[in-house]
């Protein structure tokens, strides 16, 4: 019995050569098919030259060609994506921040902190949101006011490069309203995102409303689905 067995390439019993394992060249080894090269291992890498079909495929990681980590499953199956973007945006300071007049018209909100920022695409200084890849993203967005009155309405709109994209109107009554909205769009590498608000008070439009800040109140938050 031999123990080792040398060879430059193993191929079919007729001979043909178009398609076996070549090991012609040291510390490489090649499957071909039709006289291509299909898998290709070496020490340190693996490269397969076409699709690949498993059943199963068995990964605690996927990582992009050049090392960054992508997707992560723990033992229990669950999917992790550290790199994904993904942000909540808010005021610094827990205490009546911005003001505006009652008359309905919509006004950047310049949220100034982040309580999680993944990838750091919300900017604190010019208040946007930066897609960082074109995709489906969804956002949500609300402010808290303490302006009363039976007569008033608040509303949460986004804004997508300076243009009005979703607004939702929440009647107000006597006591401090909040208004709110949300959106699901698709966006294009480097569009951005920012959050309006508005309050219009029928019997006062000259008012002005106070917005309150802190991560509980008045917030943009969002992500990228895919």
């Amino acid at each position: 019995m031999t123990s080792t067995i040398h060879a430059d390439k193993i191929m079919n019993s007729s001979g043909d050569q178009d398609s076996g394992v070549d090991l012609l060249v040291n510390d490489q080894v090649k499957i071909k098919t039709a006289n291509t090269d299909r898998i290709t291992v070496t020490d340190a890498t693996t490269t397969i030259a076409n699709d690949l079909a498993a059943p199963t495929i068995k990964t605690a990681t996927l990582k992009h060609t050049g090392g960054t980590t992508g997707l992560a499953i723990n033992t229990n199956g669950i999917v992790t994506k550290a790199a994904h973007p993904a942000f909540q945006a808010y005021y610094a300071n827990n205490s009546y921040v911005w003001s505006d007049t009652t008359d309905g018209g919509f006004h950047l909100q310049t949220l100034n902190q982040t309580r999680f920022n993944i990838g750091n695409h919300y900017n604190t200084t010019n208040h946007r949101f930066i897609a960082p890849v074109a995709g489906t993203y969804h956002f949500f967005g609300q402010f808290y006011t303490n302006y009363t009155s039976n007569y008033a309405r608040a509303a949460a709109a986004i804004f997508i490069n300076g243009s009005q994209k979703s607004e939702t109107w929440t009647p107000g009554t006597d006591t401090p309203m909040s208004g709110h909205t949300t959106l699901t769009i698709s966006l294009a590498a480097n569009d951005y995102v920012q959050l309006y608000t508005a309050v219009f008070d029928a019997n006062a439009t000259g008012n002005t409303y106070n917005v309150y800040g802190g991560a509980l109140n008045t917030y943009l938050v969002g992500h990228l689905i895919g």
